[in-house]
């Protein structure tokens, strides 16, 4: 015999003008609906509150398909994952440049990594939203979970401080436009004034476009770093380590005998490079876990009332020694 529809399918049927069957097909993700007859009934759906009783469904929302996956939203990646799959819930994964497709989709909250607050904005009115290390004061009314970033600058100044370096260099990934740009470089500045650190520390931006020709677009930041004479680098971000250690040997420079660095961490990567890197890292397992947390607090009608700020991690190996002039 044919299971009877639920009451919210008829009612969702009824409402929409769609036979049922089609109504069903939309609400399971399944074939065979077109793309606006799908987002209508979705529509009606998610208006009358109907919920499908089954494993709940995250979209992931990352960078538009023209944006290059960074070792970041891949760790970021790896991290919802295996946080998914703790808690049983399935992931759909979308490029903001495609994020209308969610009106096509059954899905009871969404995971954002994209920075664009005007996406987030408009999918925030018809599903919760959290965000991951990007800042709600920027967007709104969405919150977000972020890496304490400011924090991971003081821990790697720390270091170097306990090891005697007093002449230390930062490059960070672009201009302070960013959030946690603007926070790495006032935590340091911070540094700089409290520790009393040489006046030649300083933070420096990473260009936008290579510095010559078969050299890593790196060379020539680090190069001016490099010449105002200080013994350490911290270099931000989880994509330029290479380069970072590249562009010192250029510069004729052995690590850490002539000069310490700290990278941002990739996680099994960083330890194999040569030296392994000292690095600050991303808790990944723990930002993924809070914005699990919170998503779930948003889909109960629980009040979130602030950001969570996850602090980094610091790895200690073999790219940071005593100045070379001690």
């Amino acid at each position: 015999m044919r299971k009877p529809a639920g009451k919210g399918v008829r009612e969702i049927a009824e409402a929409t003008g769609f036979n049922i069957s089609t109504v069903s097909r939309a609400l399971n993700n399944r074939p065979g609906v077109s793309a606006q007859a799908a987002a209508e009934i979705i529509r009606a759906a998610r208006k009358i509150g109907w919920k499908n009783g089954k494993t709940t469904v995250y979209a992931v929302l990352l960078p538009g398909s023209s944006v290059a996956l960074a070792w970041y939203t891949l760790n970021m990646l790896d991290a919802i994952r295996d946080e998914a799959l703790r808690r049983g819930v399935l992931l759909e994964i979308f490029f903001a440049d495609h994020a209308e497709l969610l009106r096509e989709r059954t899905v009871d909250g969404i995971l954002s990594l994209d920075f664009s607050s005007q996406i987030v904005r408009k999918l925030s009115t018809v599903l919760p939203v959290v965000c991951l290390n990007d800042f709600s004061w920027r967007i709104g009314d969405i919150y977000s979970v972020c890496s304490n970033a400011g924090q991971g600058v003081r821990r790697a100044v720390s270091l170097l401080l306990s090891y005697g370096h007093r002449k230390i260099g930062m490059l960070i990934n672009g201009s302070r436009d960013t959030e946690s740009n603007r926070e790495r470089a006032e935590a340091f500045e911070t540094c700089i004034a409290s520790c009393a650190l040489d006046p030649v520390s300083s933070v420096q931006s990473r260009s936008a476009s290579p510095s010559g020709a078969g050299n890593p677009y790196l060379f020539g930041d680090m190069q001016r770093l490099v010449e105002t004479g200080v013994t350490a680098v911290i270099n931000c971000g989880e994509s330029e380590s290479v380069e970072a250690l590249t562009a010192l040997r250029l510069c004729g420079l052995r690590i850490p005998q002539d000069i310490s660095l700290i990278c941002w961490e990739v996680p099994r990567f960083s330890k194999y490079l040569d030296p392994p890197l000292t690095t600050v890292q991303q808790n990944f397992e723990v930002l993924a876990r809070e914005a699990f947390d919170m998503l779930e607090r948003l889909r109960r009608g629980e009040a979130v009332s602030s950001d969570v700020l996850v602090d980094c991690l610091l790895h200690e190996r073999g790219s940071v020694a005593i100045p070379a002039h001690k």
